[in-house]
């Protein structure tokens, strides 16, 4: 691209993260919105969010071309914008915060996630607490399944490799479920079971 600040028709060719070298008279409106309009469906294209998260790095990409000069926006008038975007695309069905949570919480599941931690997860990406709490009461993983799964990928617990550890090593074992968001109760009874009990209880999911 070269150094000369875009015209009219070289709106499309800004990109999304530019090197602060061109500078550029405000943009019209119409096309500024085609623009961002632009930018959040190749996003969603690539990535699942929920609005509040989709809204903060739609939030993030104005300020970015505000600050290299392409646009000149009050912080109101940005929020606005992205306020648009974010009904626009919620009516499209583009964004779904109930489908983003369920979705997220049977990937979390599959992988051996504790409640606490999709919960966090969660409320990190802007989803309302009482909704994720429904997504994973609905989801159905039972919090000991959950914590078998993530023994087996650690390969902790009934899956360690060698003897039982003695009560350090144990202890450790609970403390590492603990840091997921398990239970210590639930830690000590699961890294207790022997391999054909935790496989059992896999099998009878």
């Amino acid at each position: 691209m070269s150094g000369a600040p875009p015209g009219a028709d070289g709106w499309d060719r800004i990109p999304d993260e530019p090197d602060g070298s061109i500078r550029a008279t405000p943009t019209e409106p119409r096309k500024l919105r085609d623009k961002l309009r632009r930018s959040g469906f190749a996003y969603l294209q690539r990535h699942s969010a929920s609005e509040a998260h989709f809204s903060g790095l739609m939030e993030q990409k104005l300020r970015r071309w505000e600050a290299a000069g392409y646009v000149a926006l009050g912080e109101a008038r940005a929020a606005d914008l992205v306020a648009e975007l974010t009904s626009e695309f919620r009516e499209l069905g583009l964004l779904d915060d109930a489908g983003f949570a369920a979705s997220r919480v049977a990937s979390a599941r599959r992988k051996g996630a504790s409640r606490l931690k999709i919960a966090l997860g969660l409320r990190a990406k802007g989803v309302d607490g009482e909704l994720a709490r429904a997504a994973i009461d609905d989801e159905g993983t039972d919090e000991t399944v959950a914590a078998l799964r993530f023994c087996r990928r650690r390969r902790i617990g009934p899956w360690r490799r060698g003897e039982r550890p003695d009560r350090d090593g144990l202890n450790r074992e609970i403390a590492i479920l603990a840091r997921q968001g398990f239970a210590t109760q639930l830690g000590r009874a699961v890294v207790l079971l022997s391999l054909e009990e935790a496989e059992d209880k896999l099998g009878a999911i």
